[in-house]
């Protein structure tokens, strides 16, 4: 005669809780709701933070909104009227086109160079993977902060060490041809440890099979680069090249303590021209409709880098 264990008759009645309280009505909103639910007050700060002021942005951009008159009224398209014959607005759009495509490609090219060379599996690999997250982990303001103090014409590092080369010491911050490539150089210093270690994660994740067999097949090191490696790892370099290309729109403090957008606006980008037109000049509805226009770069830049490079993946 076989004994009955204990759990085949608690079973059932477990199945049959289980089942009774899922079938009840308050059960079945909960296991259908339930992830939605405790999402909500997430859905709702982001809609409050970023919705709502991108709504209220684009209701400025057609008023004439001012900090210091009380009175304001719609009038319609004569702000982004006013951009088309503002003298300023090409050269602010080509800062910006020359900041974000500058950053991208250089971050990106030699953030592909070190994670090549981050690619080892010598000891203390580790160690150095992880210095290398020490810029990015750096305040933004100390950053700027550090390369306006070595960009100095008088007492910077870098004339110090121009000068022992016997080459000529330029005035970095307050020439208008040499302002924007010192904020280049001053981003790559925290872009390329950014990309590189997204890049590495991306080559650490390419078949090691796949190269080793197309080396046995008598291609060297820059084939299986461009033909294994890099297709294999084009999610990851996608992801990596929109970051830094959103990220690049959005500088702002590096540039705002380093050059204050001069000498002139010859550094000055659209984001920056925003802050001055809107908190310097008050003229909030004037600067609303450059917000919107900085949103539809955006969104017009991003949708032409999936093109290039998204369908690709």
């Amino acid at each position: 005669m076989r004994l009955i264990d204990s759990r085949e008759v608690r079973a059932p009645a477990q199945r049959r809780g289980t089942s009774r309280g899922r079938g009840t009505p308050l059960g079945r909103f909960v296991e259908r709701h339930f992830l939605g639910a405790i999402s909500l007050p997430s859905l709702v700060v982001m809609l409050a933070v970023t919705a709502v002021p991108f709504v209220v942005t684009i209701g400025l951009a057609f008023t004439n909104y001012d900090l210091v008159q009380s009175a304001w009224k719609f009038t319609g398209l004569a702000n982004f009227d006013r951009m088309l014959h503002d003298p300023q607005i090409p050269t602010i759009l080509f800062n910006t086109i020359y900041l974000v495509i500058g950053t991208t490609v250089l971050d990106t090219v030699f953030g592909m160079v070190l994670a090549l060379l981050l690619d080892t599996r010598v000891r203390g690999a580790g160690v150095i993977r992880s210095l290398f997250m020490l810029p990015i982990m750096t305040a933004p303001i100390v950053v700027a902060l550090t390369w306006r103090a070595m960009f100095n014409n008088e007492s910077g590092w870098i004339n110090y060490f121009l000068s022992l080369v016997h080459l000529p010491q330029p005035i970095w911050l307050g020439n208008p041809s040499l302002a924007m490539p010192a904020v280049l150089i001053s981003d790559m210093w925290t872009g390329i440890p950014f990309q590189a270690i997204l890049l590495l994660a991306g080559l650490l994740g390419v078949s090691k099979d796949l190269k080793e067999a197309a080396a046995s097949d008598g291609a060297n090191r820059l084939q299986v680069f461009w033909h294994i490696t890099l297709p294999s790892m084009r999610p990851v370099l996608f992801i990596a090249v929109l970051l830094r290309f959103i990220e690049s729109f959005r500088k702002f403090e590096g540039i705002q303590i380093l050059t204050t957008g001069g000498p002139g606006i010859s550094s000055t980008p659209l984001n920056l021209q925003i802050y001055n037109t809107g908190l310097f000049y008050d003229q909030v509805g004037y600067a609303a409709a450059m917000g919107v226009l900085l949103v539809v770069m955006i969104a017009v830049s991003v949708g032409l880098l999936y093109l290039v490079l998204g369908r690709r993946r």
